[in-house]
């Protein structure tokens, strides 16, 4: 069963800034942009080197970039969501 809130928020596109707002841990003995950009490239599949090429706040990202980052911010929080004890994975979940 689709449920409404998750299926509008699933067509929103996120952006690089905002996903790495809110997955990528700022530490300031590390560079903040490289991390960001390995995080993206994580999620994405694509090289880092390309994700470079978008320029220094990822202006010149393509758009379908953005929703595999939603996608991919969905997925963290379910995942954050069974880490806390939220919610409980059903034991024929798919592996």
């Amino acid at each position: 069963m689709k449920h409404p809130k998750i299926d509008r928020v699933r067509h929103l596109p996120l952006e690089p800034s905002e996903y790495c707002d809110r997955w990528v841990i700022r530490d300031p003995a590390r560079n903040y942009r490289k991390m960001c950009i390995h995080a993206i490239a994580e999620v994405t599949g694509l090289s880092p080197h390309t994700i470079k090429d978008w320029g220094k706040n990822f202006h010149r990202r393509p758009k379908y970039v953005t929703r595999l980052l939603r996608y991919a911010d969905i997925l963290n929080q379910f995942q954050q969501q069974v880490k806390d004890g939220t919610i409980r994975i059903p034991d024929d979940f798919p592996t």
